[in-house]
């Protein structure tokens, strides 16, 4: 048999359950440019009461300083504008500069921005401004996700900001000038998982823990693919390598448990439930996510769909259908 994306995509669908954070963020995307920023405000005002606070590294700080010094720089009403040339694509050097930063950078720049809002340094929501029915809506969504849920959706609502020409297809590669993360507390060094042993499972998470991409990426067939989280499969050793950079860099990855089936032709599928504890967020914060593999018959890894689950529940959903 061969293996093809295609087929790949479909193994262990019956265990999932639809997320509530597509249609969340889709509810974001529907609000206007002022919304939008307000609802982003509001978000912030609320970290640490009922949405999930952000901690920014030092280094990721530093990265987008520049760009905020040039806003500190700014009048009210020319910050003002700044921002929303950045939540409505528009191409100016900011924007552009903006959309160089990696992920990790964006969400940095975003946080330090709504503490220099609350300081007053930088031009809070216009006085008088009223909550609209539809930032009422969409911030109740957020609320009611859980924590790891909330990480997703505020990462989600920052990430294609500002001005790319090149935003048609995810390039990830222009991260990988950005410093890796130094990590405070050591990672997860030995993986194990309850009902898998399959080492090209545990070598890549492992790999992963370490930061150690290139270890990780080599277990990948030439064609390997990895799927993240509501996004179109990521194809090849480099793309994947470029990705993991960008997006992996300190993350501890915590399997619990799994179930796997082996194919006629001797390749084998798993799924595989556990948390992620990420640096922006502590380790008393641990996303739900699955892990979806389908290896060949050498052992090397075809495709691995990462998914964030519904709900906490979903991790002891491990029948296959």
């Amino acid at each position: 048999m061969t293996l093809s994306l295609e087929s790949a995509q479909k193994i262990f669908s019956g265990t999932q359950v639809p997320s509530p954070i597509p249609a969340t963020i889709a509810l974001f995307d529907q609000l206007s440019v002022d919304d939008k920023l307000a609802l982003l405000w509001f978000a912030y005002t609320e970290l640490g009461r009922t949405i999930t606070p952000a901690a920014p590294g030092a280094a990721r700080l530093q990265l987008a300083e520049g760009l905020l010094n040039q806003i500190k720089q700014l009048s009210n009403d020319e910050q003002t504008q700044v921002m929303r040339e950045l939540a409505d694509h528009v191409d100016t050097p900011i924007s552009r500069s903006y959309a160089n930063f990696s992920v990790n950078t964006k969400l940095a720049f975003w946080y330090e921005l709504g503490e220099l809002m609350k300081q007053g340094v930088v031009a809070p929501i216009p006085p008088g401004y009223r909550m609209s029915a539809g930032v009422k809506v969409v911030l109740e969504a957020i609320q009611k996700l859980d924590p790891g849920q909330q990480i997703t959706v505020l990462r989600n609502t920052v990430v294609d900001m500002g001005y790319d020409p090149g935003a048609s297809s995810t390039n990830y590669s222009k991260a990988a000038v950005e410093p890796m993360f130094q990590r405070t507390t050591p990672s997860p060094t030995k993986v194990t998982i309850e009902g898998i042993t399959d080492p090209t499972v545990i070598t890549y998470i492992e790999a992963l823990n370490a930061d150690n991409f290139d270890a990780a990426v080599t277990l990948f067939t030439p064609e390997g693919a990895l799927q993240p989280p509501f996004q179109k499969p990521i194809v090849g050793p480099q793309a994947i390598a470029a990705y993991l950079r960008a997006e992996a860099q300190g993350l501890n990855i915590m399997p619990e448990k799994g179930i796997s089936e082996v194919l006629p032709d001797g390749s084998k599928q798993f799924k595989v439930t556990g948390k992620v504890q990420t640096p922006w967020f502590g380790v008393q914060l641990g996303m739900n996510v699955s892990w979806r593999f389908l290896i060949n018959s050498e052992g090397k890894i075809f495709f691995v769909a990462i998914d964030m689950l519904a709900s906490p529940q979903e991790l002891l959903n491990l029948r296959p259908v």
